[in-house]
């Protein structure tokens, strides 16, 4: 069972792609890039772009197949495979025939594959259930396979749903029973046990973790350690606050100045479920100062790995 990083807008940055590998996943996939942003030289779709990193796949959106081949051109030394948005549900993006909007012809979806395909690079393709009424997966997905895919990777739920209500993984079991091509689960997997259970009820022969990796890079050294009948590696607090005071200093190389912005969301992920971390929290969004920021985060966890080893202040801290 492979177990890789699912592209996540706004979060698969090189910084967060690089500590996902560490942490054990096989593969990263980046954030989704526009065709169109690529073909007309926008600097941010290009830093998107992985330079020489391994094990990483570019997923472009767009829709218009020559777009797809001429943005290929330009970005051909940076990776060998690609991977074809078809699922994004955002209406800002959908309504511009982007994303999940594919699903709706599943002959041009055929199309984008084909083109890229015959130019020898490795082609997959993400997708949804469909619509809620045209739940059309199968057909996307032979369209998808008929065009030379050879991975599909499914999100089991409908565009409409979003990411409410609960993934459906019968989705993923139905495509790996119909199918000759490998095939991905993706949706509600928040823990290395949701990633096990997913791959064993529908036998997937990938894995894709979204929101379970935000703050718990942990996740992919967890779930090969389960898969193979052992026992996760507990994560201690030291490990945690090395693991954010990296991530952090490699979010700040890469984004500069913005980069405390941009570090937010995992912050609060970081410190999720932390003895009396809710105020620590509430203060950190407001820090601007880098050197501020670590100070106070690690200073937090100072006092907590000093109660957990029978410092002064045990008694004050709830478990």
């Amino acid at each position: 069972m492979k177990v890789v990083l699912s592209p996540m807008a706004g979060i698969n940055d090189k910084s967060f792609r690089r500590l996902c590998l560490l942490m054990g996943a096989d593969m990263v996939f980046t954030e989704m890039i526009s065709v169109n942003g690529l073909i007309s030289g926008n600097k941010k779709s290009f830093k998107m772009l992985p330079e020489s990193e391994k094990r990483t796949v570019v997923q472009l959106f767009g829709n218009d197949p020559e777009y797809f081949s001429c943005a290929l051109d330009l970005m051909r030394d940076r990776t060998n495979w690609v991977d074809l948005n078809a699922a994004c549900p955002v209406p800002k993006v959908v309504k511009h025939g982007y994303g999940a909007a594919l699903m709706r012809d599943p002959f041009l979806v055929r199309r984008i594959v084909e083109i890229l395909s015959k130019k020898g690079i490795k082609v997959s393709v993400k997708i949804r259930m469909g619509w809620e009424k045209e739940k059309n997966f199968l057909d996307v997905a032979r369209a998808a396979s008929d065009g030379g895919a050879f991975l599909i990777s499914i999100h089991g739920r409908t565009v409409e749903q979003g990411y409410s209500g609960s993934a459906d993984w019968n989705s993923a079991k139905l495509l790996k029973e119909n199918l000759k091509v490998k095939v991905g689960v993706s949706g509600d997997i928040f823990t290395a046990y949701d990633a096990v259970r997913a791959q064993e009820f529908t036998g997937a022969d990938m894995v894709l973790i979204a929101r379970g990796a935000i703050g718990n890079p942990w996740i992919f050294r967890a779930v090969k350690k389960i898969s193979t009948g052992k026992e996760p590696t507990i994560v201690t607090l030291e490990e945690r606050r090395d693991i954010f005071n990296r991530h952090l200093v490699e979010t700040m190389e890469e984004h500069g100045i913005h980069g405390i912005i941009i570090f937010r969301k995992f912050l609060i992920a970081y410190l999720k479920g932390l003895p009396n971390s809710h105020d620590v929290k509430i203060e950190a969004l407001q820090v601007k100062d880098v050197n501020f920021l670590r100070k106070m985060v690690n200073d937090y966890f100072d006092q907590l790995i000093s109660c957990e080893q029978g410092g002064v202040k045990r008694g004050n801290v709830k478990g």
